[in-house]
């Protein structure tokens, strides 16, 4: 996508990749699914490949339907909240739905079966302006959702290969610049 194309575009549902340029740890080596951008607000998302290793049950005083739902460190924002969403691929592009702190008996309900429910301990969230600027930088490259990216990781082993073999598939640059060591000395 061409910078000029970037600053009309909406965001909203792209993912999100940190170039290996990155190298703030709040973002490094992630993929955020960007849950609402707009010029002139600025942009949310939440982080996907880091997973905290704990379930919701082991945070809150959740309902049985959702005490095993995982939970991802979402972003360095808010971190004192959870964030409950369903992510999903449709045909067109991808949805993110959030639901608040209180469950209703018809909510819970609706919870059940849902494989693809995950909480997120915080959120990413950008100035107007800030993500455009970020993106002309190189520090993130954006890219269209798929079922297998939008996929819960499991473990942070997996969340850091998944990036990688995101960096793998765009270009052998990348490829060579994702599997440098953090410290160069220690190579």
């Amino acid at each position: 996508m061409r910078a000029v194309d970037l600053l009309q575009a909406d965001l909203t549902g792209s993912l999100l990749v940190a170039t290996p340029s990155l190298v703030d740890p709040n973002f490094r080596r992630t993929i955020i699914f960007v849950t609402r951008h707009e010029a002139t607000d600025g942009a949310l998302g939440v982080i996907l490949n880091r997973p905290s290793g704990t379930n919701l049950g082991n945070l809150t005083d959740s309902p049985e339907s959702l005490k095993k739902v995982p939970v991802f460190e979402g972003g360095p924002v808010e971190q004192q909240q959870i964030l409950l969403a369903r992510i999903h691929v449709m045909e067109l592009g991808a949805s993110f739905e959030t639901f608040g702190q209180k469950y209703e008996r018809s909510d819970e309900e609706n919870f059940l079966g849902h494989h693809d429910l995950r909480a997120f301990n915080g959120y990413a969230g950008w100035s107007e302006g800030q993500l455009e600027d970020e993106i002309r930088e190189n520090s993130w490259l954006t890219i269209p959702p798929t079922a297998s990216l939008l996929s819960a990781i499991k473990t942070p082993e997996e969340g850091l290969s998944r990036w990688r073999g995101i960096m793998k598939e765009l270009s052998p640059v990348y490829r060579l610049l994702a599997e440098a060591p953090d410290d160069p000395s220690m190579n």
